[in-house]
């Protein structure tokens, strides 16, 4: 959303924007309370959301707590962690570009150097599996484009 204001502000500049430019803004402001509803719950439920992600990952036949042999437990809650707010903050502020932009661009880099991608690619569709206990359909259909956009990146 702010990046397109901000495009919508360099187009525009000198002229009234066109009701077309304008649509953007009217479909986030129409979204806005299952937004925030979203977030809030996302914000709130963190650790849980958290908690109950390890738990299916424990639940799996194959080991997501080991990567080339070493523990990755604590890294992957801290990674999950950061990510869960990131997708939060993405979904509330509409603004994919900016996470991958500003996150995901230097995460890929990580994640394709330590051969991380099929670890990742798992952990963020256990993620996606996750969420939906925790928020309604719409606010489901609004924040997985962060967590798809996630795993494309970093797991494929």
């Amino acid at each position: 959303m702010l990046q397109q204001l901000e495009r919508l502000g360099i187009a525009a500049d000198g002229r009234f924007a066109t009701a077309e430019e304008l649509q953007f803004v009217k479909t986030y402001l129409d979204s806005i309370e299952t937004r925030l509803s979203a977030y809030e719950k996302i914000r709130d439920e963190s650790d849980r959301i958290v908690e109950e992600w390890e738990e299916t990952k424990h639940a799996r036949p194959e080991d997501l707590f080991h990567l080339n042999g070493r523990d990755v437990t604590s890294i992957t809650r801290r990674d999950i962690t950061n990510v869960l707010r990131l997708s939060a903050n993405t979904m509330l502020f509409d603004d994919l570009d900016r996470l991958r932009d500003g996150f995901l661009i230097w995460f890929q880099t990580i994640a394709k150097a330590f051969r991380w991608q099929a670890h990742a690619r798992l952990n963020y569709r256990i993620v996606q599996d996750v969420i939906r206990h925790y928020l309604t359909p719409e606010e489901v259909a609004i924040i997985l484009p962060a967590f798809q956009l996630e795993d494309m990146m970093l797991g494929g």
